[in-house]
């Protein structure tokens, strides 16, 4: 589990993971780039929301997890992600004994599957 420490952070706060961190918000902001030139296009907007919704979501994620490796793996920063995708593949580094706020804000697709996999935004 993750515990905050002042030992800890150090060791983390390696040059590496922030240029990875680094990296990870440059293509989150490139990805949200291209979403907006293609949402110029009405005509293209219209018929592709939920690809568009994809683009979104995939820079969201990004920058979540720069923000993970920007703070050196702390838990904190694990337990701000709003992200259900995410938080749910990093709770289990938590303490289990510390609440963590989830607001979900994914919302089940109205197609597909409807367990939330990849698949379901293409349905």
């Amino acid at each position: 589990m993750i515990h905050e420490s002042r030992f800890l952070a150090p060791r983390l706060l390696e040059p590496r993971f922030l240029a990875m961190a680094e990296v990870l918000t440059e293509l989150a902001g490139e990805i949200e780039a291209l979403g907006e030139v293609l949402c110029r296009d009405e005509g293209f907007a219209a018929g592709h929301i939920r690809e568009l919704q994809a683009i979104d979501l995939i820079s969201q994620k990004q920058r979540a997890l720069s923000a993970i490796l920007s703070a050196g793996f702390s838990a904190t920063e694990m337990r701000r992600i709003n992200l259900e995708a995410i938080n749910l593949r990093f709770r289990h580094f938590l303490d289990d004994s510390e609440t963590l706020c989830e607001v979900p804000l994914d919302s089940p697709p109205a197609n597909g599957t409807g367990d939330g996999g990849p698949l379901d935004l293409w349905d």
